[in-house]
């Protein structure tokens, strides 16, 4: 079906076209089935769509017998966390995360708080076209309704990794999306003074959900004028954060795991393997190996992550896009949990931009160009590498950088990402990705 996209990111498609009642309905209830008719949790972000959709969820999960409970607007991780508080069969998290606001989507998570990994999405795929096994009216469950932002909050502020003593002037861009009550309270409750901007029209994205420089110069501003000690973005769904330094200088958002990593490392005494994706930044090696930390990378996508943390008994992963897992609290990207980091990481500095002083310096660069087949042997004939590695796309390690070009599981797109220590051979590699593209 046309745009409809349904890979390892969950289903997702636009709104009207390929995303349907119909569709949402039918796959919510074979969901609902594959998770043996029990009680599942859902929850959803602020696109005008999504409360239509949330329905469609609940009618298809009521329909197979299923005991819903709707926790409403909420941080995708809040679905996953409250998954594991309540022991539940599962959960569905209404969310395009950082899609445009005409697309919509279905994550599914697991009886364990996690996203259903390659082989369950599989499963689930395979009975878009059968039908459901619907119940009668007397094996009809009910519906509830439950508020779970506070606790999720107060499990992260229990927590003595994280520190709350010190007060911080903070602002806050929550893209009027999932994050924008749950960041400001969770700062709040840490002690801090908090200017927001985009926490108070649900819904109206004023700019794009997708937390990069370029969308985040209302809250640049905002830290300069203000003389804020930090800021925060995050994406419509609250997964993700991009840290704004005091004086307004913007991180890339391939800066938040390796500074959450920098003082999550420093605090905890088992120190398992970090698991990361093939495309984030290598200043997550670098501030392992201070450490004497592994750095084991899997597939881009959060399950994939995830799958290699259960494997390697990992406390510590994430992705270069800005999500920070911390496995104690909550088995996903977690934005609440990488701002708690960040925040605790600030009261060890004299200010935010001394972090830039903590990690080391590369060179980054991203694009991404309308799907397309690619002959990627043409590629290979073109780069000499120490390592290529086919499983994600194509991965060329070098000495100095990596190059990284892959088809993107949320987007018809192509994305193709670069990292070199110097700026000149970042430039030389993408010349040549240019020719061959």
């Amino acid at each position: 079906m046309k745009k409809l996209f349904f890979t390892i990111s969950g289903l997702r498609g636009i709104i009207g076209e390929s995303f349907t009642p119909e569709i949402v309905l039918k796959i919510s209830a074979h969901f609902g089935n594959l998770m043996n008719n029990g009680e599942i949790v859902v929850g959803q972000d602020t696109r005008k769509s999504s409360e239509m959709i949330k329905l469609s969820v609940i009618s298809g999960l009521l329909s197979v017998g299923c005991d819903v409970i709707d926790i409403g607007i909420v941080p995708t991780p809040t679905i996953l966390f409250t998954v594991r508080e309540k022991k539940a069969n599962g959960g569905i998290g209404v969310t395009a995360s950082h899609n445009p606001p005409e697309w919509n989507a279905l994550k599914f998570i697991g009886n364990d708080g996690t996203f259903l990994n390659e082989r369950e999405i599989e499963i689930l795929k395979e009975k878009l076209n059968k039908r459901p096994k619907y119940k009668k009216s007397e094996e009809i469950k009910k519906l509830l309704k439950e508020e779970y932002i506070e606790k999720h909050i107060e499990r992260i502020i229990d927590d003595e990794i994280f520190k709350s003593e010190k007060k911080f002037k903070v602002g806050i861009d929550g893209a009027n999306g999932a994050a924008s009550f749950a960041v400001p309270l969770l700062c709040e409750r840490f002690g801090s003074c908090v200017f927001k901007i985009n926490c108070d029209k649900f819904g109206e994205f004023e700019r794009e959900p997708e937390p990069t420089k370029e969308n985040l110069n209302s809250l640049r501003e905002l830290v300069k004028n203000e003389n804020l000690d930090i800021g925060f973005a995050t994406d419509a769904d609250g997964d993700r954060v991009v840290i704004v330094l005091k004086g307004g200088e913007i991180l890339s958002e391939e800066y938040t795991l390796p500074l959450f990593i920098n003082y999550m490392l420093s605090k905890i005494k088992d120190k398992k393997p970090i698991i990361t994706n093939y495309s984030t930044s290598r200043m997550v090696d670098e501030v392992a190996k201070k450490f004497k930390v592994e750095v084991k990378r899997t597939k881009v996508g959060e399950s994939f992550v995830v799958e290699k943390m259960k494997e390697e008994k990992s406390i510590l992963g994430g992705e270069g896009n800005g999500g920070v897992i911390y496995r104690n609290i909550n088995f996903t990207r977690d934005a609440l949990v990488g701002i708690a980091g960040i925040l605790s990481l600030l009261k060890e500095v004299k200010d935010s931009r001394e972090f830039k002083n903590l990690v080391p310096n590369f060179y980054m660069k991203k694009i991404k160009i309308p799907y397309k087949k690619i002959n990627f042997d043409k590629f290979i004939d073109k780069f000499e590498a120490k390592e290529i590695i086919k499983e994600d796309g194509l991965l060329f390690n070098f000495d100095d950088g990596f190059l990284h070009i892959r088809k993107s599981n949320t987007e018809p797109i192509i994305r193709i990402i670069g990292e070199f220590k110097e700026e000149k051979r970042l430039k030389e590699i993408f010349e040549k990705v240019k020719k061959l593209i």
